[in-house]
Formats: structure tokens, C-alpha cells, sequence
């Protein structure tokens, strides 16, 4: 799929946030940095606790908070925090990075037909009740800034985010990074990547804060762009062509540099000591093959990280499963490199959510 049409598949993006919530190893190149004249929201700079808007079950919702110097409306985040009442902290976070193909800076609203249908406010509308706070993160698009800059936007939030844990009863040790599609991208390289300076984005602030994360899921993110034509599934998208949504990412033709474009591979940075990885992929997604997910599962695997791999049989590039279930489906499990294969769980709210409960403590 070009560039162009992902773009017209991702005009849907919307700003509905707040009413989701109660409807239910060399240098990488540098990236290239644009801004435009709007004047993005003015964001909560305040010292205490802001009162946020009310949600669902007596949460609260503190939107377009910003993690960084806006970028028009990249760099803000809307955090829902649990109701104290229902749920007594210090919650462990979810950052949430909705996909858009890199295409979006203000994507956290959605959902659109690139980031399936999990928003933030569904997260927090399934999980504040059970205690976790659910952050949804906007992050730079391919056109304001190349890669790495997503990366580093995702670990200035993850920072952000903790340095505001003891004012906002947040748990600091319980971080997690999940997301859709390019936003699964996004939370796979947040989670593995680990002392690499020049990928951190320290300037972007909260420098005196880990960017580690506890746990990880990764929703059918793309894991090496290089391999993605040769993975397609019949009638999946080109992803090699110089218009394509990586190729934008990377500032580049992904082929004319293969190097260069590796930085970007989430599987060329797991070690023994990655976070937990939870993965799910339709075995007939046309955007993102399958085989991308499988990669990132092997290089778990090879390394002795622990991970889990769910194939949904027939299923596109979607997360309906999550709602619904998936009745035909494989997983495979791995922890310090022993792999067992099976069909259980069913990839759902539920499982995810038994997931981080088991990788956080």
C-alpha cells in the first residue's frame, strides 16, 4: 500500500477521546525535524494533581498532557487514572501507541482501520477497574520527524510518565509499553532497546528517568521492513517501494540501505534481560505480514527472553480477537529458551490483562 492511501485510510483518526471512555549497533542517520505555525493545546504544567475530567467509574481523564515540547499535537499524552475508591493504588501504567502507520501526530484518539480497535479509553474502561492506569501517547509522524525520533518519542513519554508517579499515585516499577501495528512497533522498541544513547532522546526531557518498561504487547507491529515484501501474504501491501510508510519512516528507500534501516528491527536488540513480550498477529494481515511477528518471537527465542505468540487463523489486520476471541489460533510460549506450543489462551482483554498481572508481580 502507498504511502498515499494509507493516508487516506488513516483520515479517519479522531478526537473523541474523552467520550470513548465511557461508550466502552552503528549511529543511527539523524532524523529530520519539521514543525508547522498551529498552536498546539496548552498542556497541565501544574505541580499538583490536576482534577482531569470525570470518567466512567469515577476515573479521571488528564488530556493532552504534554511529555515534550509539542509538535503540534505530537508530544501529548491523555492519562486515565482508576478511580481510588475502586481501585487503591500506586497503579502500574500502560502507555498506549495507536497505529497510523507512522502517518499521524495525533493518533491517540482513533481507533482508525490502521490501529484496530483499542483505544486508550477502552483500555482504561476494561482495565482501570482492575487498577491500571492507561496512558494514550501521541507520537511524531514520518513527515514531522524521521526515525529515530519516534523511538525516542516513546521513551520520553515512558520517562514522563514516571517522573509524575508519586504525584499521581502511579506505580514507577510496573511500566508498560503496548500498542497497534506501528504502534506496537513503537512499544516493542521501547521495551527492548536499552542503553543505546543515541536512541534514548534524553534531550526531549525527564533525563534523570529510566525508559525501561516491565512488560510489553506488541499488536501486529512490523519488526524488519526489509523483510516484509518477501513475508506478504496474498494480496498484501509493498512495502519496498520509496513511498511506502517505512521507507517515510526512515527518511529513505528501506532497500537502498538495509544497514541503516536494521536500526529500526526490534529483534536485533532483545537479550535474555528483555521485558516479558506479549504478541498476537492474524495470519492473513495484508498490511503487516505475520512473519513479522514471528521474527520478533524467534529472536525471543534465540535469546532467552521470554515472550508468547498467538497466530490468529484468518485474521486480517485487526485486533477484533481481543473482544470477540479467536476460536482457530496457535501460541507459542517461550522463557529462557525453551518453547512450548498450544492453543491456549484465547488472545483477549482478559488474557493480555493476565499477562501483566503475571510479568509485573
Amino acid at each position: 500500500m502507498t504511502r498515499r492511501g494509507l493516508m487516506a485510510a488513516s483520515a479517519a483518526v479522531g478526537s473523541a477521546v474523552l467520550a470513548a471512555c465511557g461508550s466502552g549497533g552503528s549511529s543511527p542517520s539523524p532524523s529530520r525535524t519539521t514543525t508547522t505555525s498551529s498552536s498546539p493545546p496548552a498542556p497541565s504544567t501544574s505541580s499538583s494533581v490536576p482534577t482531569g475530567s470525570a470518567a466512567e467509574g469515577g476515573a479521571r481523564v488528564l488530556a493532552d498532557q504534554a511529555y515534550a515540547d509539542p509538535v503540534d499535537r505530537a508530544h501529548l499524552l491523555d492519562l486515565y487514572l482508576p478511580d481510588p475508591a475502586a481501585a487503591p493504588g500506586p497503579w502500574p501504567v500502560v502507555l498506549f501507541f495507536p497505529g497510523s502507520a507512522w502517518l499521524s501526530g495525533d493518533a491517540k484518539g482513533g481507533p482508525t482501520e490502521l490501529s484496530g480497535g483499542t483505544t486508550a479509553a477502552l483500555l482504561a474502561q476494561r482495565w482501570g477497574p482492575a487498577g491500571f492506569a492507561v496512558a494514550g501517547v501521541n507520537v511524531r509522524s514520518s513527515a514531522q520527524a524521521t526515525f529515530p525520533a519516534q523511538l525516542h518519542d516513546a521513551k520520553a513519554a515512558v520517562r514522563y510518565v514516571r517522573s509524575r508517579a508519586a504525584e499521581l499515585g502511579l506505580d514507577a516499577g510496573r511500566v508498560v509499553t503496548m500498542g497497534t501495528s506501528s504502534g506496537g512497533w513503537c512499544a516493542s522498541m521501547a521495551g527492548v532497546v536499552t542503553g543505546v544513547p543515541e536512541l534514548e532522546g534524553a534531550d526531549l526531557g525527564h533525563a534523570d528517568q529510566s525508559s525501561a518498561v516491565q512488560a510489553v504487547v506488541d499488536l501486529f507491529g512490523p519488526t524488519d521492513f526489509t523483510a516484509m515484501d518477501s513475508q506478504r501474504v496474498p494480496g498484501g501491501a509493498s512495502h519496498d517501494g520509496a513511498d511506502s510508510p517505512e521507507s517515510a519512516l526512515m527518511g529513505f528507500p528501506i532497500q537502498s540501505d538495509p544497514e541503516a534501516t536494521h536500526r529500526a528491527d526490534p529483534s536485533r536488540y532483545v537479550t535474555a534481560s528483555s521485558p516479558p513480550l506479549w504478541i498476537a498477529h492474524g495470519t492473513a494481515d495484508q498490511s503487516v505480514p505475520p512473519g513479522q511477528s514471528e521474527l520478533l518471537f524467534a529472536a525471543c527465542e534465540r535469546a532467552g527472553a521470554s515472550a508468547a505468540l498467538t497466530l490468529v487463523a484468518g485474521a486480517g489486520h485487526t485486533d477484533a480477537y481481543l473482544a470477540d476471541g479467536a476460536p482457530d489460533r496457535e501460541v507459542r510460549t517461550t522463557r529462557a529458551g525453551q518453547t512450548t506450543s498450544g492453543t491456549d489462551p484465547d488472545p483477549t482483554y482478559d488474557a493480555v490483562l493476565a499477562f501483566l498481572r503475571q510479568s509485573l508481580g
